[in-house]
């Protein structure tokens, strides 16, 4: 069972520093020390919150990726976005709240306004 916490941990990392390019730009998504993504990095296991809030940024980088550019993903995490009363999506990904993004991102591809 560690194996696959651990193997899905690092896929889930994987996916989200390819996406923002850094263990400071996860960490700064996530609210931890760069130090922090790098240790999971190398093997730890990020504790449960972290890992779930982990799992949601993957989740949203992926569905970011498959609509839009790469380069433009960090900039829409971190801008502020109407459909969720102008809060930064990466704001509410640290929150836990990863729900929230999904719907912002299925309510801008599905082009409604807010």
């Amino acid at each position: 069972m560690l194996a696959i916490l651990e193997s899905v941990a690092h896929h889930h990392l994987a996916a989200c520093r390819a996406a923002l390019g850094s263990d400071r730009a996860v960490a700064d998504i996530l609210g931890v020390s760069p130090s922090q993504v790098s240790r999971w990095r190398r093997g730890q296991l990020p504790d449960p919150d972290n890992a779930d809030r982990l799992a949601g940024l993957a989740l949203v980088v992926e569905m970011l990726g498959r609509w839009l550019a790469a380069p433009v993903i960090e900039g829409w995490l971190h801008g502020p976005n109407a459909h969720l009363q102008d809060r930064t999506p990466a704001y509410l990904i640290s929150l836990g709240r990863v729900a929230d993004v999904v719907g912002a991102i299925e309510a801008e591809k599905a082009g409604a306004y807010a």
